[in-house]
């Protein structure tokens, strides 16, 4: 019995829809609050890599949206795969991440897979160092190629935002360590910077959508600096929290977010609803303790 082509081809279309998950924003967001909360009961550093890695995170955002504001350069307008045709539940699946609504340069996907997994590789001190960094290149790699077979970005997008995140990895080496001490709060200052610039751009320009991810990072940026600049040494120090804590502090922190994702908030309530999430998160550990 022959397996048609194009089954055989939307089989694969399917698998990098979840490939490209690695580098959606929840997804990364989840994974680095996890390791910030249960993570040093395994690894020493875990905390303070885990809060550099958010300010990384928060950075690519508000460099993409202040880019994608000002080039608003379109995506494709082609579609590997015709969702309806898919089973249902996979077809609604595959419909959101082949979704071509947004600007397409730079890959955001590919920013925060390179600034996520590339500063894990980085600075973590979890195995060998050659091992990280060949994980961290192929999930970086993994999730550009997925931008492109799922037809969401040209080849010039996932080139610049690998670009974008390296430039960001390597800023944080330069200017994220004191004294062999990780400073996450000075990275998440630069953030704060290049948010406020994106705000400006996107309003500017009239971009709704850009305008609200300008105003989460906003406000998770001078939370995040004010934070850890004030207790960044009690956070590191403090013990691993719970998983029953952890499971509260992921839904509270991630209900936030979305509310100030989903556009119902004001630019104001947007960057006030983020500055909680990132406090959420960050003082967990202290609240717990």
């Amino acid at each position: 019995m022959s397996f048609p082509l194009s089954a055989l081809f939307d089989f694969f279309v399917v698998v990098f829809a979840f490939v490209t998950l690695l580098g959606d924003a929840w997804f990364v967001l989840v994974g680095l609050s996890l390791l910030y909360w249960l993570g040093p009961r395994y690894v020493e550093d875990a905390r303070p890599v885990a809060a550099l890695c958010v300010s990384f995170a928060v950075i690519g955002l508000a460099v993409v949206l202040t880019t994608k504001s000002a080039t608003a350069f379109p995506r494709p307008a082609t579609t590997p795969v015709d969702p309806t045709v898919l089973p249902a539940m996979i077809g609604r699946f595959v419909a959101g991440e082949v979704d071509a609504s947004g600007f397409a340069f730079p890959s955001g996907h590919t920013v925060a897979a390179t600034v996520v997994y590339g500063g894990l590789a980085v600075f973590l001190s979890l195995g060998r160092r050659h091992v990280r960094y060949l994980a961290a290149g192929g999930a970086i790699g993994l999730v550009g190629l997925s931008r492109l077979v799922l037809e969401v970005h040209y080849p010039r997008d996932v080139l610049a935002g690998l670009l974008v995140g390296g430039a960001i990895i390597a800023a944080g080496v330069v200017v994220g360590r004191d004294a062999e001490r990780l400073r996450p709060d000075r990275l998440f200052g630069l953030a704060a910077v290049v948010a406020v610039v994106g705000l400006t751009v996107a309003a500017e320009a009239g971009h709704t959508r850009e305008l609200t991810q300008a105003a989460i990072a906003v406000g998770t940026a001078l939370a995040g600096a004010g934070i850890w600049y004030r207790w960044g040494e009690r956070l590191t120090a403090a013990p691993a929290v719970s998983v029953p804590v952890a499971t509260v502090g992921l839904a509270a922190a991630g209900g936030l977010w979305v509310t100030a994702y989903v556009g119902v908030l004001s630019t104001v309530g947007a960057a006030f609803a983020s500055g909680l999430a990132v406090s959420c998160l960050l003082l967990l550990p202290l609240l717990a303790e």
